[in-house]
């Protein structure tokens, strides 16, 4: 009887460790869609992260609301900076700095000597779509600014005060035509009950929206770059360097409302205007393809350009496109496909250079993935839902090898205490068995 016991509760001990490995593992389960590719959990612990970025030593930044650490390639982990009054959106790492916004200023911190400093002030970030990313490029730091408005017009919202509805500043010099909109007749470009005149001056500021900044970063001054661009969701440069970015259409919403408009992913390229608010995806805002009740007039009387630069690709729905990181190398994917993630949907995809979609991962349901990076020839996701960092890769390993390093350990650890169970077991029955032949 006693034997019988103790062989239940081990019985029991080995069933619910089983058990608790297969939710343990089930916790970063996602389906693959897609042929020859794989995925592992590279990080763990990163459960409500903002952001990260990883350097060529192959340490991960994680930035959180306010403060941001660092994963060492041997795992260990420690916090660089924390600050309560931040309130952390992006993080980039160049040159052995990180650099991050936090509401309306960009900051600088340096890994070596451990100082912090104030790179840009001012930097509009009230409004629904104020995306703000960074990246390098010809070793210049670019940042973009997004809209806080949906098409150049503030409208009521009842989060805000309404003196203090967030409205666009332009980067360029601009002259508006009549239009106002809505009861209060509010112009493009004013703040919300401040109606415009014809012929208007709308002069340029430093640091507006719907545009890219350029910040040298020997003396942190800035120039304008590109603009007309409503909002950038993610960007990566290609392995030819050029700026690739996937960009938010106009939603039929507010007091200027757009009618079938779509996401896009763009070739951003220096000195451009991309048309917004009176262009979306190439096409003029008056074409009919944006007419709702009525063709939706544009809005600036002088634009720098009768014609604008067309999407590489454009999507078949709009807000849902979000992140972007391009294969360079093509070790995983064809060679400069893009990598992003379709909110909608719930999925991470691909699009490649003939501009053919394909499905890569189904997310689970708790998934809220907040960043796509390239890093030395692999693909990591960033999902602050599950709390981990998913890392993208060819399929030299099946799913089922690409578990957690501490599920190994343990799965290990339990065959090895069956093994000994049953020799065990077995070892007294010999011994009786021995005994009585004697």
């Amino acid at each position: 009887m006693k034997r019988f016991l103790k062989f239940l509760i081990i019985s029991i001990i080995i069933v619910a460790g089983a058990f608790g490995v297969f939710k343990f593992s089930n916790q970063y389960r996602m389906s693959i869609l897609k042929n020859n590719i794989s995925w592992s959990v590279a990080y763990k612990n990163c459960k409500d992260s903002i952001a990260f970025d990883r350097d060529e030593n192959k340490n991960t930044y994680i930035a959180y609301a306010n403060y941001i650490k660092v994963i060492k390639e041997d795992g260990r982990e420690e916090v660089l900076l924390k600050d309560k009054s931040l309130k952390i959106e992006n993080i980039m790492f160049n040159d052995n700095k990180l650099y991050f916004i936090s509401e309306a200023n960009l900051w600088k911190y340096d890994l070596e000597g451990k100082d912090l400093e104030l790179i840009l002030g001012n930097i509009p970030c009230a409004g629904k779509y104020i995306d703000r990313n960074l990246i390098i490029k010809d070793s210049k730091l670019l940042l973009s600014i997004g809209t806080a408005t949906n098409s150049g017009v503030a409208s009521y919202d009842n989060n805000y005060s309404s003196n203090e509805i967030p409205y666009d500043k332009s980067s360029i010099d601009i002259t508006l035509n009549k239009f106002n909109y809505g009861e209060n007749k509010t112009g493009a470009f004013m703040p919300y009950g401040n109606s415009s005149e014809e012929g208007q001056k709308i002069k340029a500021q430093n640091l507006a929206n719907a545009c890219v900044v350029q910040v040298n970063l020997d003396d942190n001054k800035t120039s304008l770059y590109a603009s007309g661009i409503r909002n950038i969701k993610g960007w990566d440069l290609d392995s030819e360097g050029n700026l690739l970015g996937i960009v938010g259409g106009m939603d039929n919403t507010g007091e200027r409302p757009i009618n079938r408009d779509f996401d896009y992913l763009y070739k951003i390229e220096k000195g451009e205007w991309y048309g917004w608010p009176d262009f979306s995806g190439g096409d003029p805002i008056s074409s009919p393809r944006f007419k709702g009740e009525n063709t939706v007039a544009p809005i600036i009387a002088n634009p720098p350009n009768k014609i604008v630069s067309a999407p590489i690709y454009q999507y078949s729905d709009v807000g849902v496109i979000k992140y972007l990181a391009i294969d360079k190398e093509g070790k995983i994917l064809d060679k400069n496909t893009k990598i992003y993630f379709d909110s909608k949907k719930n999925i991470i995809s691909e699009i490649n250079t003939d501009s053919i979609i394909c499905d890569l991962l189904k997310l689970k349901d708790e998934s809220k993935i907040n960043g796509i990076r390239y890093s030395g020839g692999d693909i990591y996701i960033l999902d602050s839902g599950i709390g981990c960092i998913y890392k993208l890769q060819s399929d030299n390993l099946k799913l089922a090898f690409n578990l957690p390093k501490s599920i190994w350990i343990f799965v290990g650890v339990l065959l090895v205490t069956l093994i000994c169970l049953m020799i065990f077991k077995l070892y007294p029955k010999n011994i009786k068995k021995r005994d009585n032949s004697l």
